[in-house]
């Protein structure tokens, strides 16, 4: 049935879905790409080219690279020396910073720390500075100054304060009113109907939501969650029959809140092949207020696939359409790629103006990062500038964002863009998928759209971001993933090395190509994605338990692991978004909405897939 399915799909796709349906072709942007980018390289070696004084002499350049490498091999003497030839002392307190917390080379004494802290405040090192002097602090000693935000007070004058925005909120449903003790109760229990099903006990589960004292205790809001809780249980293990029995009850006790059961229910009735039931369930999920844009755009294309498939094509395209709205979700994009429509993205990059740049280089912090990112500093230029770009206008934010954008410092440019969506409700495209800087070490072997979905989606572009299970770096390696690739060990001071951006993204590289190569079935973006998140071993249980009929979308949805699932769907978006960005086709979107398992396709150009060490 399923096979026949696809065939269904792909006639229909031509009859009901418009003409266009796969002659949408990103903008060819690719020119204004290579304009934005960074010169390729390590960071440390990178000078972008961008419209901003360069506020250092070629001398002081030179000389300020020269010290900081001398530093790190703890030549002091030699270092002074350089430092006296100065002409610029913009960036001494970051040389003095790397000088007193150097981890070997040097022991710093509490006055050194005091006067660093009586003229550098202001600086990001200031609070681990703070720290030591406080900790080395002899008695009957003077404190040190405390740290100190950013100064933005040269710019109260020339910016005016944004209006407040409005933003809109997922509805809250209505509750019949529970005591304190009462409500704490049907938390509980709802935590224990989690917990049985989570070990599988989903009967059990059910049997106790059914007991009289407990149906009597909740209120129909609460019931219908806990229903879904089950539902999604039983969909779990494949027992699609009673998902649809608890399904039906939680609709008919609350159809506009049971949000789970609804999902669940729908998956399950597509599954078993009740196709109307399917599309009943996932409209009414889509039209609910009370669920987020994901799930309501999730459930719109769900509902076409069940129209089509169900035989009604005229619900085909309505469907679609309310998907469509959301351009920037996975299920959005599957939809205006069906309708074969633009989702409109907007890639033209922020320009500073010569006014711009004068207001911006009146913060020091600004300053100081244009400095650092004149000597290869990108790192360093970084940390002064994410103390506060989340605190400023959204007339301010363009131009620092066109200053991210130019200097290559993509974390940066990525915090002002979700800053402004989420504050102020302003979708900068080119923000929120910037164009990194960085190069792997041995280049790139696989396409930058797909690398760069995967850093955006393991770290938003963060070189230092770790996870609290011990994921580092841009690409978020584990450190026994990376020693496996790389064939060495990383443990105690060497694991410092998965933070630097170059060789992170090298290894992460390898990493994908080696998944491409062993787990994917000829390069299936969805295999490669889960066993990247997931693990390989779990991505070969999961093909094997679950019961996903041969259809791609299917699968996704099936799969046990919510945080694998949002992950694939995730990268998947961003891959094709990047495509959009550097002008390139997106085949692996035109193959899921025909109902085949999308494949990656290289399109950088000769391509090599990169050889783990062992």
């Amino acid at each position: 049935m399923a096979r026949a399915w696809f065939k269904t799909v792909n006639s229909c796709m031509a009859a009901t879905i418009v003409a266009a349906c796969f002659a949408f072709a990103a903008p060819n942007v690719a020119a204004q790409e290579t304009a934005a980018l960074p010169p390729a390289g390590s960071v440390a070696e990178q000078q972008p080219e961008f419209n901003l004084p360069r506020l250092l002499t070629e001398k002081d350049v030179s000389l300020y690279r020269q010290i900081f490498e001398i530093q790190e091999s703890g030549n002091w003497r030699k270092a002074d020396r350089l430092i006296r030839e100065l002409g610029d002392d913009i960036l001494m307190g970051h040389v003095l910073f790397q000088r007193y917390m150097h981890p070997t080379h040097y022991r710093s004494k509490y006055l050194e720390l005091k006067d660093w802290m009586e003229a550098y405040a202001d600086h990001p090192g200031a609070p681990r500075i703070y720290d030591l002097a406080i900790k080395r602090r002899p008695k009957n000693y003077k404190y040190p100054v405390r740290p100190k935000d950013v100064d933005l007070s040269d710019l109260a004058d020339d910016v005016s304060p944004d209006e407040p925005v409005s933003r809109p909120k997922k509805a809250k449903p209505q509750r019949p009113y529970r005591s304190k003790a009462d409500r704490k109760k049907i938390r509980s229990y709802q935590s224990r109907v989690r917990r049985l099903v989570q070990r599988g006990s989903v009967t059990i589960a059910y049997e106790k939501l059914q007991q009289k004292p407990v149906v009597k205790l909740f209120d129909k809001v609460s019931y219908a969650e806990s229903l879904g809780i089950v539902v999604r249980g039983y969909y779990r293990y494949n027992l699609d029959d009673k998902a649809l029995d608890v399904a039906d009850r939680a609709y008919r006790l609350a159809p506009e809140t049971a949000e789970n059961a609804l999902w669940w229910g729908g998956l399950a009735a597509f599954r078993s092949e009740q196709y109307d039931l399917a599309a009943r369930y996932f409209t009414k999920l889509g039209e609910s207020k009370y669920v987020d844009t994901q799930t309501r755009t999730a459930a719109h294309y769900w509902a076409s696939r069940a129209y089509l498939v169900g035989g009604q094509p005229h619900l085909v395209n309505p469907s679609l359409a309310q998907a469509a709205k959301e351009p920037r979700t996975f299920y959005g994009l599957l939809a205006n790629r069906a309708l074969g429509q633009d989702p409109g993205f907007d890639w033209m990059p922020p320009v500073l103006s010569p006014l711009e740049s004068q207001l911006v280089l009146r913060v020091p912090a600004v300053r100081r990062s244009l400095a650092l990112i004149q000597i290869g500093q990108a790192r360093r230029a970084e940390t002064e500038l994410r103390r506060f770009v989340g605190n400023l206008p959204e007339s301010l934010s363009r131009s620092m964002l066109a200053f991210a954008d130019a200097a290559g410092l993509a974390d940066v440019a990525y915090r002002i863009g979700a800053h402004l969506e989420r504050r102020d409700q302003v979708q900068l495209d080119s923000a929120i998928y910037p164009l990194p800087g960085w190069e792997p070490q041995d280049g790139f072997s696989l396409d930058k759209a797909l690398i760069y979905a995967f850093v955006r989606q393991e770290s938003r572009f963060r070189p230092r971001a770790k996870s609290h299970v011990g994921a580092r770096g841009l690409m978020q390696l584990m450190p026994a993933t990376a020693g496996f690739v790389a064939g060495k060990r990383f443990s105690g001071k060497t694991r410092e090395e998965l933070y630097d951006p170059a060789y992170n993204l090298s290894l992460g590289q390898k990493y994908i190509s080696h998944l491409l190569e062993s787990y994917t079935d000829g390069g299936n973006l969805f295999m490669l994605t889960a066993a990247y998140n997931g693990g390989p071993g779990n991505l070969q249980k999961w093909m094997s338990k679950v019961d996903y009929k041969d259809d791609p979308l299917l699968f996704i949805e099936s799969l046990p692991s919510r945080e694998t699932r949002l992950f694939v769907e995730h990268v998947l978006s961003n891959l094709w978004i990047y495509r959009n960005r550097m002008g390139q086709q997106s085949p692996s979107l035109d193959a899921i909405v025909s109902g085949q398992w999308p494949v990656y396709v290289a399109q950088d150009g000769k391509q090599r897939l990169a050889r783990v060490s062992n």
